[in-house]
């Protein structure tokens, strides 16, 4: 049984990533600021029960840190009924299993949130000319 919380997250992420291919974004680097989201709603939904589980997971989140992994699965509190509390062996395991991957490397645990990325929006001009546009009165717009 998936958490609850996880889908519709996972699902949202979706959505903003087909509207970014929709609307031909997918170099804008937004797709990458995504991911470690991806990740997370996606570590959520895996299976956390075992070492073969806890080295999927590992393998799972290439872009998060080994903090972060960490700092969901000791906060991850699961629907009553649902899914069983994480067991606190299991998130040993995954931090060993970090540990020897990455070593002790960094600890930032938060995103930068100053971190602005660009993002380009192509422009087309239109083949209308503005003296040919007809605005409602109802809009109140009769300045224009």
């Amino acid at each position: 049984c998936l958490p609850p919380t996880a889908l519709p997250a996972r699902y949202n992420i979706s959505q903003l990533e087909q509207w970014l291919w929709v609307e031909g974004l997918q170099q804008s680097g937004a797709r990458e600021v995504l991911e470690p989201l991806a990740q997370a709603a996606q570590l959520l939904q895996v299976k956390k029960v075992t070492e073969e589980d806890a080295g999927a997971l590992c393998s799972l989140c290439t872009v998060l840190s080994p903090q972060q992994v960490l700092k969901i699965l000791r906060a991850y509190t699961p629907a009553v009924g649902l899914e069983e509390r994480i067991s606190p062996s299991f998130i040993s395991s995954v931090e060993k299993q970090l540990r020897d991957q990455y070593g002790e490397g960094s600890s930032q645990l938060l995103v930068d949130t100053s971190h602005l990325f660009p993002v380009y929006l192509p422009f087309t001009t239109s083949p209308l000319h503005l003296d040919e546009l007809c605005i409602p009165d109802t809009l109140g717009l009769a300045f224009l």
